[in-house]
């Protein structure tokens, strides 16, 4: 009996963590709803009647996918990214393999990810400590149910 109190603690902490940290990963399939470029304080909001963004991203182990649809006016542009991906605390590192602006191919992307509920912020580029750069991207996901 002596045994069966601390073994059942041990594993009790061992479940409490294991779903903890998957509440707090990306994993699953989530639609962006806002795209906003912040440039010193000047906010450019990218869903709006003129930009019509139609972006979904898959995180599944450590890989990661982004397919998108956007329209400017009368100009349809596709956007991709494929790589890999860490998470430490909200800091968040893509290490990008595929992107449709070959300048991004095999770099990192450091963002803040902050995940409430259902709902997915993305903040990028940032710097060790999450704070943003003076001109950077914000992008709002929900997950795909």
């Amino acid at each position: 009996m002596k045994r069966l109190i601390p073994f059942s603690f041990i594993i009790l902490l061992l479940v409490i963590s294991c779903s903890r940290k998957d509440g707090l990963t990306p994993r699953g399939t989530w639609q962006m709803v806002q795209m906003q470029m912040v440039d010193n304080g000047k906010v450019t909001n990218y869903f709006s009647d003129r930009y019509v963004v139609n972006q979904t991203k898959i995180w599944d182990g450590n890989h990661f996918i982004f397919v998108g649809k956007y329209q400017v006016d009368t100009t349809t542009t596709y956007r991709y990214g494929v790589g890999t991906w860490t998470l430490d605390g909200n800091i968040y590192v893509e290490d990008i393999k595929y992107h449709f602006d070959k300048s991004y191919e095999k770099t990192k992307n450091k963002i803040w990810l902050e995940i409430k509920k259902d709902t997915l912020l993305h903040i990028f580029p940032v710097n060790d400590a999450g704070t943003p750069n003076q001109k950077h991207w914000v992008e709002r996901y929900v997950r795909v149910k």
